[in-house]
């Protein structure tokens, strides 16, 4: 084992200085990290391959990665946890990967259609580790709306906080579709992988965001909730709030996800589809309190797919 781990640092000896000559300065890109697939001996197998920005499903995550609170291999790493605050259970995962190619989107028919799905299912066919619903586009005719890369509609929701998810799966949140900050953004090389409406922002740049009275989705009043954030490169956090007495639990108002938010670290978080949509998947279960069925059909998911290959038999 010892002249394995020897390999790997001498491999790593050569290569690393060879891409930090190669990168911008002051440049971070998960493509400036190597992740090695190991077999089961330890052994290299190959630097693991970024999945195609398009619809198709990752590869299947392996079950003994599978524990009862996470899941870990050489690409991905999951931290589960249920906590309470107040009379409000949260569902909440903490995910690390090793490129941006594993923060994926997911829709249940092709855009312009009116067929819903279930989160779970749509979850399972495309090999989410864990996923949670994303801001049902289907049920708006406004929006800019951008998924996988594709761009299916350019109009601005004036009354919606904008999430941008850009080639490095980083966060932009734009305020009220506000055309000149997305004009900005846009020409400031940022291009967009997947763009939702709803919200409200909750977090931007590290500060806790006041939330209007008028914005839609009774923000003041207790109710399911589910967000988004990004803590760091990479590093990501999925909350989805138990409500309506599902686990005992009275769901929270948007101003306490918010706070929650920030106090987890989240330097940019952003609230989805919450109420009947509000349902975290984790491997093949339904991680958050509503049941099987209960379940909301709705038009899209937010997951995240391993890069790690089955290992043939």
């Amino acid at each position: 084992m010892m002249k394995k781990l020897l390999a790997i640092l001498l491999l790593l000896s050569m290569v690393l200085p060879v891409l930090a000559e190669e990168a911008a300065p002051g440049a971070e890109s998960a493509e400036d990290t190597l992740v090695f697939e190991l077999d089961g001996n330890g052994d290299i197998i190959a630097p693991l391959t970024p999945l195609p920005i398009d619809f198709s499903a990752g590869p299947a995550p392996a079950a003994d990665a599978f524990t009862e609170d996470g899941y870990q291999d050489a690409s991905l790493t999951v931290r589960m946890e249920r906590v309470w605050v107040d009379d409000a259970r949260f569902n909440v995962a903490r995910v690390t990967i090793a490129d941006p190619s594993q923060l994926r989107t997911s829709l249940s028919c092709d855009f312009g259609k009116k067929r819903t799905a279930l989160i779970s299912t749509m979850a399972k066919n495309v090999n989410a580790v864990v996923a949670i619903g994303g801001d049902y586009y289907m049920d708006r005719t406004k929006g800019y709306i951008v998924r996988q890369g594709n761009v299916y509609r350019t109009t601005l929701f004036k009354t919606l906080d904008i999430l941008l998810i850009d080639q490095n799966a980083d966060f932009h949140i734009i305020r009220a579709g506000d055309k000149d900050a997305l004009s900005a953004l846009l020409e400031s090389g940022v291009q967009p992988v997947n763009v939702f409406n709803f919200g409200p922002a909750l977090v931007v740049d590290g500060e806790q965001q006041p939330i209007s009275n008028k914005y839609d989705f009774n923000p003041t009043g207790k109710e399911p909730r589910c967000a988004i954030g990004q803590t760091g490169p990479l590093e990501y956090l999925l909350v989805v709030v138990d409500g309506r007495n599902a686990a005992d639990s009275a769901g929270c108002t948007v101003e306490t996800l918010a706070a929650f938010m920030l106090a987890q670290g989240c330097t940019q978080a952003y609230a989805l589809d919450g109420g009947n949509s509000a349902l975290m998947v984790f491997g093949d279960e339904n991680y958050s309190a509503k049941s099987k069925s209960a379940e909301r059909d709705v038009s899209d998911i937010i997951y995240f797919a391993t890069l790690v290959s089955p290992q043939a038999e």
